[in-house]
């Protein structure tokens, strides 16, 4: 599974943050993990945020825990020097113009799903987001989002 992982090009970069939510919709994010390995650096702590219920399927949650479990046993995600290892072994993995210069972009393509993991492998903030869309296909006669509608002023 994580020998199709790689690192991120430049046109990636915009599905490793959250978007405003019709954006999101309309790229069929399904939800992102937000995780970090604690004080010592050697705990795992995480929250998922869901976004598309209806693409959160239970195939879906066994694929991603699938995808974490792989992702702890490569190293990436078994620990923050484990990751600092990784990352460093793949610069070019390096997210151009982030908060800072050492926070790494990777993908991950699965016949139904995209994930997108960002790295950040140092102590004081959140070490990953794992980001998680249906892929392109998936998302046709999906119901399209309605703008919401603005408010007008009364008169």
């Amino acid at each position: 599974m994580l020998e199709s992982l790689q690192a991120a090009t430049s046109e990636d970069a915009s599905y490793f943050y959250s978007a405003a939510a019709e954006k999101e919709i309309e790229r069929g994010c399904i939800g992102h993990l937000r995780g970090d390995f604690g004080r010592s650096g050697e705990e795992f702590w995480v929250n998922w945020f869901t976004r598309r219920s209806p693409l959160q399927t239970p195939a879906f949650e066994a694929e991603l825990g699938k995808i974490i479990q792989a992702l702890g046993d490569h190293g990436v995600l078994q620990s923050r020097m484990q990751m600092l290892s990784f990352c460093r072994q793949h610069p070019e993995a390096r997210i151009r113009g982030g908060w800072n210069k050492d926070v790494y972009g990777f993908c991950l393509h699965t016949p139904e799903h995209r994930y997108y993991l960002r790295c950040f492998p140092h102590a004081g903030d959140y070490n990953f987001y794992l980001y998680s869309y249906a892929q392109p296909e998936r998302l046709k006669g999906q119901p399209s989002p309605t703008p919401k509608k603005k408010q007008e002023p009364q008169r």
